[in-house]
């Protein structure tokens, strides 16, 4: 039953006071039409809480904008999250022109991390016996084919919700499907998304899978902290600059000439997998994320204090920083034909002090207690 305005309706009572449910809140598509983002599509969410965001078809089927009360979680980069033409694919680094930014990028299927080489042999191809994948693949920066989209009843509930498929395939290469599905309820400020991932090929496939979480001003200001169930002193990747890492937990003023840092988190979680963590400022506002460890093993932290650049990184990830260290490891993937693998996300609002308060125990449960 959804709670708008201070007050709890049933499906017959909200309906009496409005022509259509869109007066509150639901699904709509729209498109882009002006920029380097012209043609993008979305599927826009609103809620009736004042909290909406729009999931970009073109873009991976990632969120973009995503916002409570006016007040933004997401950091919006410089490039205005252009649509996948101009994705410079052939550059190792073209992802920073064009994917990096909005409230959350998918990285992967194939790879995460900076640009690495891989034996591709098994594709019996032998003119591209390796590839060279760069920063964190392309799935962002593909079209989805949207499945369905709107609004329905169940009994008091008014569920909003929109599925989509994206492939990342090529001819003596991958064949990975990625099925979407973004639900929320009318009345709450929260939304899942539910991700399968199916080898739909015939042959063996790496996979490596992360989400990009980019959480921006206001919730990341000076005196703004991580809530999050560290179990233990954090650890920097290979590859990234080394700096203090008890700074992870706290963030500050926008830095002139800052170098981005990055930490590596372990995480404790509750007893069906789930991980708890928020970001929260002084005000008492935030986002929370939670995902599951079973499925998610690693956790990375992106703190990026720099002027304009002024994010942080929210990252669960399949596994360590870099391909052949998570090899090593023991820990890259491989999908064998038909495989499957599931991924789930909840990503909501805190709003106030008594809610972040609430969240900070639900984490605090998880930490080591020493006692006499």
């Amino acid at each position: 039953m959804p709670f708008l305005f201070g007050k709890h309706y049933s499906k017959a009572e909200l309906l009496r006071h409005v022509g259509h449910i869109s007066q509150i809140g639901g699904v709509r598509l729209t498109s882009e039409e002006d920029g380097v983002a012209r043609g993008v599509r979305h599927v826009e969410f609103r809620t009736g809480t004042g909290f909406q965001f729009k999931v970009a078809l073109e873009r991976g089927m990632d969120v973009g904008l995503c916002e409570y009360r006016g007040q933004s979680l997401a950091w919006i980069p410089s490039t205005m999250m252009p649509a996948p033409w101009y994705f410079e694919q052939q550059e190792a680094f073209g992802w920073l022109r064009s994917a990096l930014g909005g409230f959350n990028n998918t990285c992967g299927m194939v790879h995460i991390g900076n640009p690495e080489a891989a034996d591709v042999s098994h594709y019996q191809f032998p003119a591209r016996a390796k590839e060279t994948y760069g920063v964190h693949d392309r799935v962002a920066m593909l079209p989805a084919q949207l499945v369905r989209y709107g609004e329905r009843w169940e009994g008091d509930d008014c569920i909003l919700e929109a599925q989509g498929r994206v492939t990342q395939a090529q001819a003596y290469g991958e064949n990975l499907v990625l099925t979407r599905t973004y639900t929320t309820k009318l009345g709450e400020s929260r939304f899942f998304m539910h991700d399968e991932i199916e080898n739909a090929g015939w042959l063996p496939t790496e996979h490596m899978y992360l989400y990009h979480i980019n959480i921006g001003f206001p919730v990341i200001a000076e005196g703004s902290e991580l809530i999050a169930p560290v179990m233990k002193p954090p650890a920097v990747p290979d590859g990234l600059p080394v700096g203090d890492a008890r700074e992870y937990s706290r963030f500050i003023a926008p830095q002139k000439n800052w170098m981005l840092q990055g930490f590596e988190l372990a995480l404790g979680a509750e007893a069906d997998g789930r991980v708890p963590l928020a970001i929260v400022n002084r005000d008492g506002f935030g986002v929370y994320v939670v995902y599951n460890q079973r499925q998610f093993p690693n956790y990375l932290e992106w703190r990026m204090m720099g002027e304009g650049q002024y994010a942080v990184g929210i990252e669960p990830c399949s596994n360590t920083f870099g391909r052949e260290i998570a090899r090593n490891l023991g820990q890259l993937i491989t999908l064998q034909p038909d495989d499957q693998r599931v991924y789930d996300l909840e990503v909501g609002v805190l709003d106030g002090h008594a809610a972040v308060e609430a969240f900070r125990q639900r984490v605090n449960a998880l930490l080591p207690h020493t006692g006499a």
